[in-house]
């Protein structure tokens, strides 16, 4: 992991302002996929795979994030996919295969940006997504991410909310990027001024609501440095899905309905850093207002609300 964070800042430049690599099918590795298959759908867990047919998916890049080290195919069967392969660049390796989804197409939404990069490194899923490298496990959940200027791990640093709660997580959110390469937000501030400014704004722009965040972030952010560029999309009703894919790159706000873990009659804004399954139950990773440590929550249908926020510079 090393080598990559430590290469990352001499090539990030160019990733984000290269010119994409064109995807192309190698029909060697077809070819050579194909046999592979008619030999491993012998195995009654692949018999699955007996009539079906590789189509390419995209390339994956090695540690040094410029070269493409394999390419991954979905098995297609009856116009559906049922499983994946990765082969080498050369065409003539299968370094991995399964049954399952790809741990990228867990993140697929956020992928679909033109800077992300999917990287394949020690037999191990990772994604460059503008600045943030993250490494992922198999199921497509974050381990870690890095800043891939600076090469140091994202820090978090949840502070109780003063008062409002969506006004605590909008806060949250602005000192998190403060002390991960946006200093400007939070500049000689400590988290009540924050929590103040936020407040001033969001009551200008017609109170405590959901449908006034956009407005508010993108004040503040503008009023702190004009140089950096934010969009804000609110996502109501967001699958456990939808979530996940956003929080592989970057923090969103996240909602809980009445009802929910936090109260049966009041609604809670949080801060969601991450996710988790287990047992086929699923979390999200929060930072909620209420605690200086990151909370985990059982995902359910209170969770109606989701805020997109991305920055850049």
């Amino acid at each position: 992991m090393k080598k990559v964070i430590l290469f990352l800042a001499s090539i990030c430049c160019f990733l984000l302002g290269g010119t994409p690599v064109l995807a192309a099918e190698n029909d060697d590795a077809k070819n050579y996929i194909s046999e592979f298959v008619q030999e491993i759908s012998k195995d009654e867990d692949y018999a699955i795979w007996t009539e079906s047919t590789p189509i390419f998916g995209y390339e994956l890049y090695g540690a040094d994030l410029e070269n493409i080290v394999g390419d991954l195919y979905y098995m297609n069967s009856n116009g559906e996919n049922v499983g994946y392969v990765i082969i080498n660049r050369e065409g003539n390796t299968i370094l991995e295969f399964s049954v399952g989804t790809p741990a990228y197409d867990n993140m697929s939404e956020t992928l679909k940006t033109d800077e992300a990069k999917r990287v394949y490194v020690n037999a191990m899923p990772a994604v460059l997504n503008g600045t943030i490298y993250s490494e992922l496990n198999m199921s497509g959940e974050t381990l870690k991410s890095f800043d891939a200027f600076t090469g140091a791990e994202l820090m978090y640093d949840p502070h109780e909310q003063g008062g409002n709660c969506i006004v605590g997580a909008i806060s949250n959110l602005m000192w998190h990027w403060s002390i991960n390469g946006y200093s400007n937000l939070a500049n000689g501030m400590t988290f009540e001024g924050v929590e103040a400014e936020i407040d001033r704004l969001i009551n200008s722009h017609g109170g405590y609501a959901n449908d006034n965040i956009p407005a508010t972030i993108k004040d503040y952010v503008k009023s702190k440095d004009n140089s950096y560029s934010v969009t804000v999309t609110n996502k109501w009703n967001p699958s456990f899905t939808n979530v996940k894919s956003e929080v592989g790159s970057r923090p969103c706000l996240l909602g809980f309905a009445a009802g929910s873990p936090y109260s049966d009659k009041e609604g809670h804004m949080t801060v969601c850093v991450g996710t988790r399954e287990v047992n086929g139950v699923q979390y999200c990773k929060v930072m909620d207002g209420w605690s200086t440590s990151i909370s985990e929550k059982k995902w359910g249908s209170y969770n109606d609300f989701m805020s997109k926020v991305k920055l850049s510079k």
